[in-house]
């Protein structure tokens, strides 16, 4: 399966393949920030002349067909903890969430058989209803039927509350439906990711103080058992 990673930072995609020992060869992958750049290619073993670089000075035609598109686009205008903004600036100009577009145009000039994004789960709320029908539209106009639903990473083995909203595009000539899985809604326990106590260096703890702050800041809850340093 020929992969083409969009927004790709450390590769979350390309470990769920490898999870599930799903083979695919890397076409190109793109992103801008260095150290994820750094942490991609060392965790995946990829050339860094391999990536693209700034997705808007990307030119699509250049691109092969390709069978897999992933391309979680930027949630900092979309995200309950961001300005909220959507796509667009008041002056027109596409936001850091907006650059959807540009990958939206690679998926309509490559036409991969599949196109895979995630995104904060506010992106389906009313207030975003513009974005998202956006969204939508522009990659069925492309060529695509869109499946969608919002996943909580608590109903698949996590000890971790984290909504977020998965497409999954399948190209119209080869769709046969999709279904998302449904989780076995069992979230774990966070003890069975922490390492043992004893390897733990001091200044990882908290410190007494900040626990002090966040006892002051949110009397209503119970910090008892709260390990600190000190």
């Amino acid at each position: 399966m020929k992969l083409i990673s969009l927004f790709t930072g450390i590769g979350a995609y390309e470990r769920a393949l490898k999870n599930n020992a799903v083979e695919y060869d890397l076409v190109k992958f793109c992103e801008v920030d260095k150290f994820a750049i750094q942490s991609y290619c060392a965790i995946h073993d990829v050339s860094v002349g391999d990536n693209l670089g700034d997705i808007q000075a990307v030119n699509p035609s250049t691109l092969p067909d390709v069978d897999l598109i992933t391309f979680s686009y930027p949630c900092t205008d979309l995200s309950i903890a961001g300005k909220q903004i959507g796509f667009f600036h008041d002056n027109g100009d596409v936001s850091r969430s907006g650059l959807f577009f540009s990958a939206a145009d690679i998926i309509a000039s490559c036409r991969p058989k599949f196109a895979i994004s995630e995104n904060v789960a506010s992106l389906t709320l009313p207030k975003f209803k513009t974005e998202f029908d956006l969204v939508k539209s522009t990659l069925e106009e492309a060529g695509y039927h869109n499946y969608w639903t919002v996943l909580n990473s608590k109903d698949f083995g996590l000890p971790q509350h984290r909504e977020r909203m998965f497409m999954v595009s399948i190209r119209e000539d080869i769709d046969h439906g999709f279904v998302f899985p449904k989780g076995n809604g069992e979230s774990g326990c966070i003890a069975d990711i922490l390492e043992p106590e004893e390897n733990v260096a001091e200044k990882h703890y908290l410190k007494p103080s900040r626990l002090e702050k966040l006892i002051w800041y949110n009397p209503a809850k119970n910090f008892e058992g709260i390990v600190t340093a000190g």
